[in-house]
């Protein structure tokens, strides 16, 4: 098309190979810039979030079953009142004590119900040489019962040496079940000469693998390694059991205690993350290849390195043409471009030139600009909160130099000294919907950004609480902040304070975990809306408190029958454990052993207790979000069950059930009455209540109160000067028409007859 040779000495072969080099620096060098960084930062953050799997998993396993497992032992065999069934054999010859051993066993196969992670606890007493388990139990002693018994497992109890161990899998008799044991001498010492006792906890293996098998993403593979190489429990159930040490990424990942390295894995070229356990050896693996992992990331580079080649190619050819076509090159150009806006409207109908295609080229790119601009502006609240929630977990390395860049991208800015967080929970009560959920986030930033020395972000943790990240210069007020959140939510709440550190990203989850704790706190006090940690002192926490005798006290009480005494019992409960100091777990547990003695005495009463109330009143208790609330309950099932036993000598609750119905109907006649309202307000499941109302009160439920707000009706009319239409109005019905049509089938008349026939 063009005679290059023999133009290549004039002007126009100049500014031709000028234009060509000018296009290609300016379109080729920032694309290749670009990409490079952009595919850098992109691995990058991929890397670091392959590791989000193994963190939550190591937390999933490390904090619901290991940690729990781990303080077991202290729970139940501790030196304390209410442990006396299991501490006495430790100090006691028991081998020719039948009842005590049956008493024990029992004991023991409470435990599992109570979590529902483990299989059994064993526990083999050095006293007396007694081994029992919560499914049979014997004396090693006795030749019969050695018979029933694994000796194997027996020299396994008998030869714990270490004051504590994990063991691998095994199976477990006789349910043939396999479990991960942990082993504990009692007392935890290394001198097995004191030794009182061995413990096995024995934990599903399905629960942690369920843990497993809920965390993977898409073609990764989640296991959990001991020190010795052996797989404990992997989303492949198959490989459970097998002893990878010989495998060289093994080797390399039982070295540190925690990484992110590159291997090969099974001839795959992989990106292998760990991390180890806080309460034992174990190594918590995700492996993922490499392929999988950059898919998108490669998707997306080869999208710009054709779009480069596109428009490279594109202004190539029109940078030759525009120079061919110029008699004044520059200022052609610059006339070309200045008009770019008008060319197309300027050509001939059916003319297609260089100004067209460029202008249509220039269109696709400013395109393609404002939709990358909008996906990571629509992103970035998404990157914004996951970046909050891994500092509040403490998954963020300051020193990490994409870290201070990812902190100018999402404007997160630490300017100041100090830094302490805080919990916000909204209790779902009468008043408080989602809209106020949702603004008080946004109230709070509005509150505190406003002002120069305070800065904060939020976000919503796995819990569902609010939480917020103060970074500040000056002391905070803490009771303005709960008087500001408080001006936000009609309902109730607990605003939870950590303490203050100086800033850094370890203090942030420090001060995030203390804030959590608060909340844990304000189940046992009930009337505070702000709960700060220095003031817990929860280190001076007493663990444990006689609770023994008064749990006794409470069984005596509903035995007998004596209302007034359960409610002192229930009262001085309540107050001991909101004034008494003592540490949390010790005061939740009791208040579940007083739902466990109210259910067994109960049963011990001949009363179908769930099919009374229509609840399980475990689970229901569980629901409830103080102690206050929880004892007011447990009192009112208490006096059900009094009243019941009292009154209903043949064990049907219908009698019982017809007083609790007709009174709250009454009391709430002229209140907005439905089934699922009635249930609550007697405490029982609505299902249950609709399934058996008819044969307890002769009629189903909306006929029943029809009936009920007629004879209301009927009073009305005949003592009040209230209109017929006030008188619907006030009974609930919103058409005076059908008011009058159920009181004509009620009595056979209209209601203004009836008045009528009164004044005549």
């Amino acid at each position: 098309m063009f005679n290059i040779r023999a133009k290549i000495n004039t002007v126009y072969s100049r500014i031709l190979i000028f234009n060509i080099l000018l296009v290609i620096i300016i379109s080729l060098v920032p694309q290749v810039l670009y990409i490079h960084y952009f595919s850098t930062a992109y691995n990058e953050e991929i890397m670091r979030q392959s590791t989000q799997d193994v963190n939550k998993l190591k937390y999933a396993v490390d904090e619901t079953i290991l940690d729990r497992v781990i303080r077991l032992v202290n729970i139940y065999f501790s030196d304390i009142p209410s442990n006396e069934i299991l501490a006495y054999p430790l100090t006691h010859d028991i081998s020719g004590n039948g009842f005590k051993i049956a008493e024990v066993s029992n004991y023991l196969t409470d435990i599992p119900y109570k979590l529902n992670f483990l299989q059994s606890v064993e526990v083999w007493y050095t006293a007396g040489n007694v081994y029992i388990n919560d499914k049979y139990n014997s004396y090693l002693d006795s030749a019969s019962s050695r018979k029933s018994l694994d000796d194997a497992w027996i020299d396994v109890l008998r030869n714990q040496e270490t004051p504590n161990r994990w063991l691998a899998p095994r199976i477990s008799m006789p349910l043939n079940m396999p479990v991960i044991t942990y082993l504990s001498n009692i007392p935890l010492i290394d001198n097995i000469s004191n030794r009182q006792a061995v413990v096995a906890i024995n934990i599903k293996e399905s629960a942690i693998h369920n843990l497993i098998q809920s965390s993977p993403t898409d073609g990764e593979v989640l296991f959990i390694l001991d020190e010795a190489g052996n797989v404990l429990v992997h989303s492949d159930k198959q490989w459970i059991g097998h002893n990878f040490n010989q495998k060289d990424y093994i080797q390399t990942l039982l070295q540190t205690d925690d990484g992110t390295f590159e291997s090969s894995v099974e001839g795959v070229q992989s990106v292998v993350s760990y991390s180890k356990s806080k309460y034992n050896n174990w190594k918590y693996v995700s492996v993922i290849s490499i392929d999988k992992l950059y898919q998108k990331s490669k998707q997306l580079t080869h999208y710009l390195i054709i779009t480069t080649i596109i428009l490279l190619t594109v202004s190539l050819l029109l940078s030759v043409y525009i120079t061919h076509r110029a008699n004044k090159p520059l200022r052609r150009v610059i006339q070309t471009i200045l008009n770019l806006g008008n060319a197309e409207g300027q050509l001939e109908k059916g003319t297609k030139s260089e100004y067209t295609l460029l202008h249509n080229v220039i269109d696709r790119v400013s395109k393609t600009i404002h939709d990358l601009h909008h996906q990571m502006e629509a992103n970035k609240p998404i990157i914004r909160d996951k970046f909050i929630m891994r500092l509040l977990q403490g998954d963020m390395d300051q020193n990490d130099p994409q870290v201070e860049h990812m902190e100018q991208m999402l404007d997160i800015q630490f300017c100041h000294n100090k830094t302490a967080c805080m919990a916000l929970k909204i209790f779902d009560v009468e008043g408080t919907g989602l809209g106020n959920e949702m603004i008080v986030p946004y109230s709070m930033l509005h509150n505190f950004e406003a002002q120069e020395d305070y800065w904060l972000c939020s976000t919503i943790d796995n819990a569902g609480n609010i939480v917020a990240m103060l970074n500040y210069s000056k002391a905070i007020d803490k009771e303005e902040i709960c008087s500001s959140i408080g001006a936000q939510i009609k309902g109730k709440f607990v605003l939870g304070f950590g303490q203050e550190y100086e800033h850094s990203y370890a203090n942030i989850a420090r001060s995030y975990a203390e804030a959590c704790d608060c909340l844990n706190y304000a189940f046992i006090m009930p009337d505070q809306s702000l709960i700060v940690y220095e003031e817990l002192a929860i280190t001076s926490r007493k663990e444990y408190g006689s609770g023994l005798q008064i749990m006794e006290q409470l069984s005596a009480a509903v035995r007998s029958r004596n209302k007034e005494m359960v409610g002192s019992i229930l009262d001085i409960l309540l107050k001991g454990l909101i004034s008494g100091r003592y540490h949390i777990d010790f005061c939740r547990n009791t208040v579940f052993d007083a739902i466990s003695v109210i259910r067994t005495t109960a049963i011990a009463m001949d009363i179908d207790l769930e099919r009374f109330l229509g609840y399980d009143i475990r689970d229901y208790g569980r629901k409830l979000d103080n102690v206050a609330s929880l004892t007011d309950w447990l009192s009112e099932v208490a006096v059900q069950i009094m009243d019941y036993h009292t009154t209903d000598v043949n064990n049907d609750p219908g009698t019982a059930l017809e007083r609790q119905i007709m009174a709250y109907i009454e009391q709430n006649i002229y209140n907005e009455i439905s089934l699922s309202s009635l249930s609550e307000g007697i405490h029982m499941n609505s299902s249950y209540v609709s399934r058996i109302y008819k044969s307890v009160m002769g009629s189903n439920f909306s006929e029943h109160l029809a009936g009920i707000k007629m004879k209301h009706a009927e009073s009305l009319l005949r003592e009040s000067d209230l209109s017929i239409k006030d008188i619907a109005e006030k009974l609930g019905y919103t058409s005076p028409r059908y008011f009058a049509k159920l009181f004509k089938e009620k009595f056979g008349f209209t209601p203004k007859s009836y008045r009528d026939s009164l004044s005549g």
